[in-house]
């Protein structure tokens, strides 16, 4: 229900942005009503600051999946392969610094973003669980409940970071580059029906680094984005993440 209404929202915003082109009012100065420039008249370079913009959402695989440690018995059986369908990813860039050049096309900015990982796992029947000490194992569901009724095992994860991006602005036009340093901020494993949630963050790697790339035309665009860290820790297993979808304003 939350990936439907955060897709809606975007849907909603985007056709909100052409009908308002349709009134004359182009997409451009629509994504300027969130910033607030702070330079001054005559500068070389243009300083604007913009609140809750751009916003990222699309689905993310795992990539160098492989098993260590705790987990290396588990490689043969597959337990950490996802459906990408239910790999949401949801960014929000809840703040941002725009330098902007007066008479050229390149932007920087530098941001505040917060981005929400969900990974649903191909055996339903199984989720994580600590086993004492830093040990994580996977288990079946139905050994801690068994009114379990195979909906959907996952594990997600919570970070906060900063983003530095470039970009090129050709009219409403733009290719973007970035790169992303966050910090975890949490970690759970759950299934549904009926709901459990548990605490798992000693599980993922405490830091992730990301580098993006991508285009956008008007409010509207499209970004891939790999991550130079492993998602668990990397005793448990190497797997990055590659990340593809929507993005919302520049």
């Amino acid at each position: 229900m939350k990936k439907l209404l955060i897709v809606l929202a975007a849907v909603i915003v985007s056709a909100a942005a052409v009908s308002a082109q349709d009134r004359e009012i182009s997409l451009d100065r629509i994504e300027d009503l969130n910033k607030r420039e702070i330079s001054k008249s005559g500068s070389n370079v243009r300083v604007s600051l913009s609140l809750a913009f751009p916003m990222q959402f699309g689905w993310s695989v795992l990539s160098h999946l492989n098993y260590k440690g705790d987990w290396a018995g588990y490689a043969s059986e597959g337990m950490l392969d996802t459906r990408t369908g239910g790999n949401f990813v949801y960014g929000l860039e809840m703040a941002g610094v725009h330098f902007k050049s007066a008479n050229g096309p390149l932007h920087v900015s530098l941001g505040l973003r917060w981005t929400f990982m969900d990974f649903t796992f191909s055996h339903p029947e199984y989720t994580i669980r600590p086993v004492g000490g830093d040990s994580f194992d996977f288990i079946p569901i139905k050994t801690e409940n068994p009114n379990y009724d195979y909906n959907k095992s996952k594990v997600h994860a919570t970070y906060f970071g900063i983003p530095l991006r470039a970009s090129l602005h050709f009219g409403r036009a733009a290719v973007f580059a970035g790169a992303s340093a966050e910090l975890l901020t949490g970690g759970y494993a759950k299934y549904k029906r009926p709901d459990n949630r548990m605490q798992i963050k000693e599980v993922f790697h405490p830091f992730r680094a990301t580098v993006e790339a991508g285009f956008n035309y008007g409010l509207l665009g499209f970004y891939v984005q790999y991550a130079l860290t492993p998602l668990f820790k990397q005793t448990l297993s190497d797997a990055n993440t590659f990340t593809f979808g929507l993005v919302l304003g520049l």
